[in-house]
């Protein structure tokens, strides 16, 4: 007689068909890379959304460069100045703030040739990390400052 020889019901129980299916390996590679791809989906939606912030930076250091150009060039806040800064931020979407400091103004709002000034924007960016569907979005603000220095090229007669 054969010892290995089990009974009928011993060889289909629920209990020896689940400790075949842990034991089986076939198919596992498939996980595996369901796995890895989702992994990798889920850091390439990370990085993506990350790019925002570094876009907007760069937008708002393209828009005080350029209001400090002008401002060098005129030799004043001026309302070319603000045109400037308004167009730019219709443009881009963005509403900084901007101040203008460190200056010496002479006869109202002159500035004197190689007079420096700064011109510092600052914005909020909302960052959304988890937009549930039943809730508002959970963003957190991403506070953004940018100082550039310029110097007047302007020379101005002023009277004594």
């Amino acid at each position: 007689m054969n010892s290995r020889h089990q009974s009928t019901g011993e060889r289909n129980s629920p209990l020896l068909l689940f400790q075949r299916l842990l034991h089986d390996r076939k198919g596992s590679s498939y996980f595996d890379l369901m796995i890895k791809t989702l992994v990798v989906i889920t850091l390439m939606v990370t990085v993506l959304s990350f790019l925002s912030i570094f876009t907007t930076y760069l937008n708002l250091n393209h828009i005080c460069r350029r209001v400090v150009r002008v401002v060098e060039l005129e030799g004043q806040v001026s309302d070319k100045a603000y045109d400037v800064f308004y167009r730019l931020k219709q443009q881009t979407g963005l509403s900084p703030e901007m101040t203008v400091e460190d200056v010496n103004y002479h006869d109202g709002q002159k500035i004197q040739l190689r007079d420096t000034f700064t011109i510092t924007m600052t914005y909020s960016h909302p960052f959304t990390i988890f937009t549930p569907s039943f809730a508002p979005p959970v963003k957190i603000m991403i506070p953004m400052r940018v100082s550039i220095t310029g110097m007047s090229e302007k020379y101005w007669k002023l009277s004594d």
